[in-house]
């Protein structure tokens, strides 16, 4: 279990570079290197759901709950307890990481379709009020000729 736990902390710790390095490629549109970083991250997720699966297994043997409070108890019972936490906290480093590359990927996706939408002459121009009340977009209203 210890080998285990010591190979996700180290498959953690990476995922947790390539997500710094993704977010990066991300914000500077570097799509090429963005493909081998996610392959990487591919195989380094696929690493880690196999050992979740080893040890849930492993847990199971003991009679031990395949969940989070079964591995910690498992941790604590067996003098593991601090590689336990190094572990969840590299994992909350790596969620932390996603949520911002998820951030940065709707930003630019928002981004990208504002500049569709200029080009296609799309433009999402305010609406404002004519002097009947009707709503039109500041383009179609001369409000200072009209008045």
């Amino acid at each position: 279990m210890r080998q285990l736990l010591e190979k996700d902390l180290i498959n953690t710790t990476n995922l947790e570079n390539l997500l710094r390095t993704e977010r990066e490629q991300l914000q500077t549109r570097d799509i090429g290197a963005l493909s081998n970083t996610l392959i990487e991250k591919a195989q380094l997720l696929a690493d880690i759901e196999s050992n979740d699966d080893a040890r849930r297994k492993i847990l199971a043997s003991f009679d031990k709950s395949v969940d989070n409070s079964g591995l910690r108890e498992y941790c604590k019972e067996v003098g593991m307890l601090a590689l336990y936490k190094d572990l969840l906290h590299s994992l909350q480093q790596c969620s932390d990481l996603t949520n911002i590359n998820g951030a940065v990927v709707r930003r630019s996706k928002l981004n990208n379709r504002h500049m569709l939408d200029l080009m296609q002459g799309k433009s999402s121009q305010p609406s404002v009020y004519t002097n009947h009340g009707d709503a039109s977009t500041t383009s179609d209203s001369r409000a200072i000729a009209k008045a």
